[in-house]
């Protein structure tokens, strides 16, 4: 019975940490984007990623990264806003693009995993892109500053 109990534990103690790790993942962690309390939705784009026993890549095809956005509606959010990206396992490395319309587009200074929008009223679209150590993916989201 002893042995059966600790055998249990183990298999217990060995499930939780592949729960932790998340070897078997076939794709890279999504997002979780905030601004203040409110969740903006994102929309997953193309990637690479290297799990324990697959990987591959994913080329999504979208006409540019302003339409790839187009699958939700942008997220109200005030001038001067602070935007959080945060991930279950934290990127090594993370880039941001602001796109204003198809043709605009600057890279983004993030710092702590933080976006500031613009004052000015508008929609804009953020294309961010994030690595780990077992690959790579791209996602975007759109506010609208009021």
């Amino acid at each position: 019975m002893k042995k059966a109990l600790a055998m249990s534990n183990i298999i217990a103690v060995i499930a939780i940490i592949l729960f932790i790790i998340q070897p078997f993942r076939t794709a890279p962690p999504t997002p979780n984007v905030t601004a203040g309390e409110v969740s903006i939705p994102t929309t997953e784009g193309s990637y690479c990623w290297d799990g324990l026993l697959s990987g591959g890549c994913v080329d999504k095809a979208y006409s540019s990264v302003v339409a790839m956005a187009g699958e939700d509606q942008p997220t109200p959010v005030s001038p001067g806003e602070e935007i959080t990206v945060s991930f279950k396992k934290k990127p090594q490395k993370i880039g941001a693009e602001k796109w204003v319309g198809e043709e605009q587009v600057e890279s983004v200074n993030m710092k702590n995993h933080t976006i500031v929008v613009p004052s000015e009223k508008g929609v804009y679209v953020y294309h961010l892109v994030a690595h780990w150590k077992q690959g790579d993916g791209s996602y975007v989201f759109s506010v609208e500053v009021k």
